[in-house]
C-alpha cells in the first residue's frame, strides 16, 4: 500500500530514492527565487558587494564626485550626471521641486544629534539650474537655523517644512526666496528617534499634504480644529496647509520613507522592514512588531521582502515618456546599506498592484554611496540624493563615531539618453489660465501638480469657469480632466452635474478619480449616496473600490446592506448599472477585499450604526459577512453580535473561536457567565478549544481590571483537571544534551508559500531549535512503499554533519530498514523519496529523524495507515495546554491539585518548561514553603542555565524575608547567568538592595554589579535616601562602563578570524539566545528587529551589538521596569495600551496583562530588550562561532 509523507526542513533540500540504508540523492528543484528577482548576493567579495560593503564602518576612503560617478553601472542607454556636490551643498535629506523647475532640499550636518532649542545649523536650499545643462549653477539658502529637516514642500507663498520638533509654515512675502514670517503649523512631534522623523510632505490630488511620520516616536498631534492624530513608528498621516486638521492615514510599517502618486489617485511608499512596496489604502493597518491586527487582518501589501537590505528610502515612479516603456512602469527605491536603486514593475489584479524584481537600474562600487531619495523632476530625469557617507546605521555604529561624514553630499540626475521634458523648465509662477490649464493635458506628473497648486492657491476661483469649460469638452484627455476636476473641488466650484457627468465618464480613471471627489465633498446628499452605490456595480475594480471607500460617508442600514451585497455579487434593485449584475470579489484582488472589510469596519465602529445593525434582521449570509468586521469593533454590540453568530451560524472552529475570544472582552459580566457556560456545554469534548476561550476570558478580566467571575473560577478548575487528564503526545523528542526548550518542537505549519502547495495543506514537523536530537514517531507496520517530499534551505551551504530520516524497527532500533541522508542547500528547493518496503510489510516500527546540526523538518500526507500516524492535535499544542493547566492551580488557588504540581517538578522525564510552570504554581500555593525546593534546583549546575534562571524569576516574584534569605543562600553558590538573575530579583525590595550593596562593600560582588542593565533600575527604583547615598560612594570611582565594553569588544575582535568560528555551532547559539526575537529566513520571532542580511554589518559592528547592546538604542525596543502595588517587579517591553490595562512582553515574547489598579509605578528604563550579558555568558569560543554564523547570513 502507497503511503506519502511531506517533509520540509528549512535547512537542505534533495530528491531522494529510497533503498535500505541511507540513501544518495537525486536533485530535481523547485526555487524560490522567480524569473526576473535578483539572486541573493554573492557572500564573497564582488566590485557591488561583500568586503567594503558588508562593514557598517567603510573602510575604504571617500571618492571625488567624477570618481564615484565613474563607479556607477546602468542599463544601456541611461546615463548619469551630477546635479550639485560639496561645498555646494551639504548632505541631502529631501528633494522637492517648486513651480519655477527649481529643486529644493533640506540638508543636515546636525545628523544624527539633535541640536538644542534655536540653536540648529541646518538648512534648507534651492538649487537652480539656468542653463538647462543639467546642473545646478546657483544656490540659494532659504533657511539655516534648522534642526534636523527632513520632509519640505515648496508652496506658491514659501514653504513648509519639519525642524525638530514641528511643522512650520514659512511664509515669503516679497518674493526673495528668504522667509519674512513663520508659524507652528503642527507639532510638537516625537524626537526620541531621529533617523526618520517627519519626512516627504507630498502633495496630493485632494489638496492635502501627506507625509510619513517616521521610526520609533510616538506624537499626537492637534490639529486648529482641536482634533488629534495619534501616531506612532511607520504611520502615515495627512494634513491641511493651513494646519487645520491632520490626520492618520495607515497604521503599522516601521520606517517608512519616501510616497508617490500615480494616475489612478493611489499612494505609494517603500519601508525598510515591513514590506519593501506598499499601496497605502487609507485607514489600514499594516504589520509592525508586535502589533495584532483588529479583526480583520492586516493591510496586503504589494511584495514581499526578498533581497534588499532593510534600509530602503526614496521612491520615484517615471511619468514622462522619456524612459523606454518597460521602465515608464516601474517603482524605484533606494536601498542605502547595499548602494543601489532597485527597479520593480508591476501590474494590477483587479484594482491590486502586484510588484516584481526586475534587479537594479542602478549599482556602484562605492561603498559610501547612500541613495536616501529619489523623486522624478518636472523635467521627467530621476534626481537621487546622495548621502555619501562611510556611516549610513543609526542603531548599528554609535552616533557619535567620528567616522561620520558631515561635509559630502551629493545629487545625481538620471535620464535615458538624455532626453528631457522640456516643458518642465517652464516658470509657472508667471504662466497664465491657459497655459496652466495646457499643462495638465501634457505635462508629467510632478508638473500636473504644481500646477494644481498655482490654479488653485495663485489664481483661483477666476480659473474656475475656464477648468469647467474644459470638463464640457468631449475631447478633453483623460489627465487634463482628472486635475481639472480636483482643482474646481478644492476651489469649492465644481458643479454637481460635472461631478456626476464625470462619475458616468467612458473612461474609467476618470469614474475613480469622480468617486474620491465624492468622497472627499462636505456635500451629502441622496443623489450622490445614488451614484456611489451605483460605482459598486461599475465593471472597473478601481472604479468599485472607490465607490466602497466613499460609501463610509453614509453609515446607515443601507448602506452596510450594498457593501454586503458587493462580497456577494448581488445588485441592488434600481441601484446598479443599466443591464449588469454586480461584480463579486475577485480573490485575487486583495487591496479591493480588504478595502471592503475596512469600509464594513468603519461603519460598524460607529455606534448608533453599530448598535442598529447588531439589532437588524440578517440573512444568514450576511450575518458571516459582518462577523469578520465586527470582530475588529471594540464595543459591546459587538460582543452581543457575536456570541449570537457562533450561537446560530455555520462557522469554521477557527472562527468560532476567534469570534467568541472577542465577545468574551466585551461582554458584561452577567453576558460573560452565559458565554462560559455555553462554551463549556458546546466543546465539552474539545479540551483545546476550551482552552483558547478561557485564555480570552481570562485576558478580558485583566484587560477591563474586573474580578473574576465565579463561572469562570468554576471553569478553571475544571479545566485544569481535563487538560492535566488529557493524552499525552505519542510523537517524541529526545535532545542530545540536556537543554530547556521554551516550548514542544514538534508542530503544525503550513508550508512556505513560493514552494506551490495548497494552503491548507496541513504540515507536521518539528524545531529543536538548532540543538542536535531525535524525534520519533509512534509504532505503525509498514507499507508498501513510503514516500515522502523534502523542502529546506539553508545559508550554511555545504557545512556541518547531514540530517537523516530513517526508519527503524520498533523491536530492535538498531535494525535500520532505510534511511535518506540530507545535505544543504542555498535556497528553497522540493524534493522527493521513494522507500520499497514491501519485503517488510507488516512490520512495527519507528520513524525517526536526526538533526545533527540544526533545522526544520515537516511531515504530512500520512494516509492509510491502520493506526493514524499524525495526531488531531500538535503535540506542541498539547504540552502548551498541560503547562498552561498547571499554572491555572497556581492562579486560581487550587490546592486539591497540589500534589500533581510537586508530582511534575520532581519528575525528570518531563521537559523542563512543564516542571518551572509547575514551580510557579507551587511558589503561588505556599511560596515559604516550597522557596528551599527552588532553591537547590537553581544551586544544581546539573540542570540547564536557562531553567535555573527562570526559577530564580520566579522566586524574585514573592518578595518576602524568608524567600529572599533562600535567594542569598543561592547567590553564594551560583554563577554566570543564574547569579545576575538573583541579583535582579533581589535588587527589587529594601532588603535586598542593602544585602546586593553590603556584598560589594565587602568584596563579595564586583562593583560592577551595581551599573549591569537590569540591575541598576532596580536598584534605583524606589531607593531610600541613605541606600542611594551608599550606591554614589561604591560607584563613585567605576570607570564609564563603555570604556569597559570598548576594550572587551576590542580583545574579543583581536582574536577572531572566520577560522576561528564554527557557523554551523553559531548557528545553534542563535537559535538558543537569539531566535525568539530575531528571525531570519522568516525563522524565529519578531519581537525584535529580522536579521536577513545582518552579515553586512561586518564584525565590527555585530560584535559591538552582542556585547554592548545599550550603545545605540531604538526607543522601539526600550525596556520599562513595572512595580505592582503586590511588591513584585516586572521588566518588560511595551506593547499597548488598553482603557483599563496595559500590555507588555518579557524577553521571551511572551505578552502579559496588567490592570492599571494593580500598578504602582512604571519607569523607562536605560537598557533595551536586548539581553547584556554575552560579555559572560559567551566563552570566547561561543562568541567566536556566532559571529561566524552571523557573518554568513546575506
Amino acid at each position: 500500500m502507497p503511503f506519502r509523507i511531506n517533509i520540509l526542513q528549512t535547512s537542505y533540500l534533495l530528491l531522494l530514492t529510497g533503498v535500505i540504508g541511507c540513501t544518495a540523492a537525486l536533485k530535481f528543484t523547485k526555487t524560490g527565487t522567480q524569473p526576473g528577482q535578483t539572486a541573493p548576493a554573492d557572500t564573497a567579495k564582488t566590485r557591488f558587494g561583500g568586503g567594503d560593503f558588508d562593514e557598517h564602518i567603510r573602510k575604504s576612503d571617500p571618492r571625488s564626485p567624477e570618481a564615484e560617478r565613474a563607479g556607477f553601472v546602468l542599463p544601456p542607454g541611461f546615463e548619469i550626471n551630477l546635479f550639485a556636490s560639496e561645498p555646494l551643498i551639504g548632505k541631502p535629506l529631501n528633494i522637492s521641486f517648486d513651480a519655477r523647475g527649481r529643486m529644493w532640499i533640506t540638508q543636515s550636518g546636525e545628523y544624527p544629534f539633535a541640536a538644542k532649542a534655536g540653536k540648529g545649523t541646518d538648512r534648507i536650499l534651492i538649487l537652480e539650474d539656468r542653463n538647462h545643462d543639467g546642473r545646478a549653477d546657483s544656490v540659494t539658502t532659504v533657511l539655516d537655523t534648522l534642526n534636523i529637516p527632513i520632509g519640505l514642500l515648496p508652496t506658491h507663498d514659501g514653504l513648509l517644512a519639519f525642524s525638530i520638533p514641528n511643522l512650520y509654515r514659512f511664509t515669503d512675502t516679497n518674493g526673495d526666496d528668504k522667509p519674512d514670517q513663520s508659524r507652528r503649523l503642527l507639532g510638537p512631534f516625537g524626537y526620541t528617534d531621529t533617523h526618520g522623523m517627519v519626512n516627504h510632505l507630498t502633495r496630493g490630488f485632494d489638496g492635502w499634504i501627506q507625509a510619513c511620520h517616521g521610526f520609533t516616536n510616538l506624537s499626537k498631534v492637534p490639529g486648529n480644529d482641536g482634533d488629534t492624530a495619534k501616531l506612532e513608528s511607520g504611520s502615515t498621516f495627512r494634513f491641511r496647509p493651513d494646519g487645520s486638521r491632520a490626520e492618520l492615514v495607515s497604521k503599522g510599517r516601521v520606517n517608512p520613507f519616501g510616497l508617490v502618486y500615480d494616475n489612478w489617485g493611489y499612494l505609494y511608499s517603500p519601508d525598510s522592514h515591513s514590506s519593501p512596496l506598499t499601496q497605502l489604502i487609507r485607514g489600514a493597518e499594516y504589520q509592525h512588531f508586535g502589533r495584532i491586527s483588529e479583526g480583520i487582518g492586516f493591510a496586503p501589501a504589494m511584495k514581499p521582502h526578498e533581497h534588499e537590505a532593510t534600509a530602503l528610502a526614496g521612491i520615484a515612479l517615471p511619468s514622462s515618456p522619456f524612459f523606454p516603456e518597460a521602465y515608464r512602469r516601474s517603482f524605484y527605491v533606494g536601498d542605502v546599506v547595499k548602494c543601489r536603486i532597485y527597479r520593480n514593475s508591476f501590474t494590477f489584479n483587479g484594482s491590486s498592484p502586484v510588484a516584481k524584481n526586475e534587479g537594479e537600474l542602478l549599482r556602484s562600487d562605492d561603498s559610501w554611496f547612500r541613495p536616501v531619495d529619489i523623486v522624478e523632476g518636472p523635467d521627467g530625469a530621476l534626481y537621487v540624493a546622495d548621502f555619501y557617507n562611510r556611516i549610513i546605521g543609526h542603531y548599528e555604529v554609535p552616533l557619535d563615531n567620528p567616522g561620520r561624514d558631515r561635509q559630502r553630499g551629493r545629487i545625481w540626475r538620471i535620464t535615458y539618453k538624455g532626453k528631457t521634458d522640456k516643458l518642465g523648465y517652464t516658470d509657472w509662477t508667471k504662466a497664465a489660465v491657459p497655459e496652466l490649464i495646457n499643462a495638465l493635458a501634457k505635462g508629467n506628473m510632478p508638473v500636473r501638480m504644481l500646477v494644481m497648486d498655482q490654479l488653485v492657491n495663485r489664481i483661483g476661483q477666476p480659473a474656475a469657469e475656464p477648468l469647467r469649460a474644459v470638463l464640457a469638452k468631449k475631447s478633453t484627455p483623460p489627465d487634463q480632466y482628472v486635475h481639472s476636476l480636483w482643482v474646481l473641488n478644492q476651489l469649492h466650484a465644481l458643479p454637481r452635474a460635472q461631478l456626476l457627468s464625470a462619475l458616468r465618464h467612458k473612461q474609467a480613471v476618470i469614474r475613480t478619480h469622480a468617486m474620491r471627489v465624492l468622497h472627499e465633498s462636505p456635500e451629502q446628499s441622496d443623489t450622490l449616496l445614488a451614484e456611489a452605490r451605483r460605482g459598486l456595480s461599475d465593471s472597473n475594480p478601481h472604479v468599485r473600490r472607490a465607490a466602497v471607500e466613499a460609501l463610509t460617508d453614509y453609515p446607515n442600514l443601507e448602506t452596510v446592506r450594498a457593501l454586503l451585497n458587493v462580497q456577494a455579487g448581488k445588485s441592488m434593485p434600481g441601484k446598479s448599472m443599466p443591464g449588469k449584475s454586480m461584480p463579486g470579489v475577485d480573490s485575487l484582488d486583495t487591496h479591493l477585499t480588504y478595502t471592503l472589510q475596512l469600509a464594513l469596519r468603519t461603519l460598524l465602529r460607529n455606534k448608533p450604526l453599530g448598535w442598529e445593525v447588531a439589532a437588524a434582521s440578517w440573512t444568514t449570509t450576511q450575518q458571516l459577512a459582518l462577523a469578520r468586521p465586527m470582530s475588529g469593533v471594540a464595543e459591546e454590540y459587538a460582543g452581543q453580535f457575536l456570541f449570537q453568530a457562533v450561537k446560530m451560524l455555520p462557522l469554521s472552529k477557527a472562527d468560532e473561536l476567534t469570534y467568541l475570544g472577542h465577545a468574551a472582552r466585551f461582554l458584561t459580566a452577567a453576558e460573560r457567565d452565559a458565554l462560559v457556560q455555553f462554551v463549556r456545554d458546546k466543546y465539552a469534548a474539545d479540551n483545546s478549544a476550551q482552552f483558547t476561550l478561557f485564555k480570552s476570558v481570562q485576558q478580558a478580566i485583566k484587560k477591563q481590571g474586573s474580578v473574576t467571575n465565579e463561572s469562570v473560577k468554576r471553569w478553571a478548575v475544571l479545566l485544569a483537571n481535563a487538560l492535566l487528564d488529557g493524552p499525552r503526545s505519542d510523537w517524541t523528542f529526545r535532545l542530545a544534551e540536556p537543554v530547556y526548550l521554551k516550548d514542544n518542537p514538534i508542530f503544525f505549519s503550513p508550508p512556505p508559500q513560493t514552494m506551490g502547495f495548497a494552503k491548507d495543506q496541513k504540515f507536521f514537523g518539528f524545531d529543536l531549535g538548532g540543538y542536535k536530537g531525535v524525534v520519533k514517531s509512534p509504532i505503525f507496520m509498514v507499507p508498501k512503499q513510503l514516500s515522502f517530499s523534502v523542502i529546506q534551505l539553508n545559508s550554511l551551504l555545504g557545512k556541518g554533519p547531514k540530517h537523516l530520516v530513517r526508519l527503524v524497527s520498533a523491536t530492535d532500533t538498531t535494525h535500520q530498514l532505510a534511511c535518506a541522508e540530507f545535505d544543504k542547500s542555498d535556497d528553497y528547493r522540493a524534493d522527493q523519496v521513494v522507500w520499497d518496503l514491501s519485503a517488510h510489510e507488516g512490520e512495527p516500527v519507528r520513524l525517526e529523524i536526526v538533526d545533527q546540526s540544526s533545522g526544520i523538518i515537516r511531515l504530512s500526507n500520512v494516509q492509510r495507515l491502520s493506526t493514524p500516524l499524525l495526531p488531531t492535535v500538535s503535540p506542541k499544542e498539547i504540552d502548551e495546554q498541560k503547562r498552561f493547566a498547571l499554572e491555572l492551580i497556581g492562579e486560581y488557588g487550587i490546592t486539591v491539585l497540589e500534589p500533581t504540581l510537586q508530582a511534575t517538578l520532581s519528575d525528570t522525564s518531563l521537559p523542563y518548561y512543564l516542571r518551572l510552570a509547575a514551580a510557579k504554581s507551587l511558589m503561588k500555593l505556599a511560596p515559604v514553603r516550597y522557596a528551599r525546593l527552588l532553591g537547590g534546583y537553581i544551586e544544581d549546575e546539573h540542570y540547564p542555565v536557562n531553567f535555573r534562571t527562570e526559577l530564580a524569576t520566579v522566586l524574585g516574584d514573592s518578595p518576602r524575608p524568608e524567600i529572599q534569605a533562600v535567594m542569598e543562600s543561592a547567590l553564594k553558590r551560583t554563577k554566570g547567568e543564574v547569579q545576575m538573575e538573583l541579583l535582579k530579583s533581589l535588587a527589587s525590595s529594601a532588603m535586598g538592595k542593602d544585602l546586593i550593596m553590603a556584598q560589594v562593600h565587602t568584596g563579595t560582588l564586583y562593583t560592577r554589579v551595581l551599573v549591569q542593565p537590569g540591575i541598576q533600575d532596580r536598584l534605583l527604583l524606589n531607593i531610600s535616601k541613605p541606600q542611594k547615598e551608599q550606591y554614589d560612594r561604591l560607584t563613585a570611582n567605576l570607570s564609564p562602563i563603555d570604556e569597559a565594553r570598548e576594550k572587551l569588544i576590542t580583545s574579543r575582535l583581536s582574536s577572531f578570524t572566520l577560522l576561528s568560528g564554527v557557523a554551523d555551532n553559531g548557528r545553534q547559539l542563535f537559535a538558543t539566545h537569539c531566535a525568539t526575537c530575531h528571525q531570519i529566513n522568516k525563522e524565529g520571532g519578531l519581537i525584535g528587529p529580522q536579521l536577513d542580511g545582518i552579515g553586512s554589518w561586518g564584525s565590527k559592528a555585530l560584535a559591538t551589538k552582542i556585547l554592548d547592546p545599550n550603545r545605540n538604542m531604538s526607543e522601539a525596543f526600550r525596556m520599562y521596569t513595572i512595580k505592582l502595588k503586590s511588591g513584585g517587579v516586572r521588566t518588560a517591553l511595551f506593547r499597548r495600551d488598553d482603557a483599563q490595562s496595559i500590555t507588555y512582553a518579557d524577553v521571551t515574547g511572551t505578552e502579559f496583562v496588567v490592570p492599571r489598579h494593580d500598578i504602582a509605578e512604571v519607569q523607562p528604563s536605560r537598557h533595551t530588550l536586548m539581553p547584556d550579558q554575552f560579555g559572560t555568558v559567551l566563552a570566547e569560543k561561543e562568541f567566536n562561532d556566532l559571529l561566524s554564523y552571523l557573518l554568513t547570513v546575506k
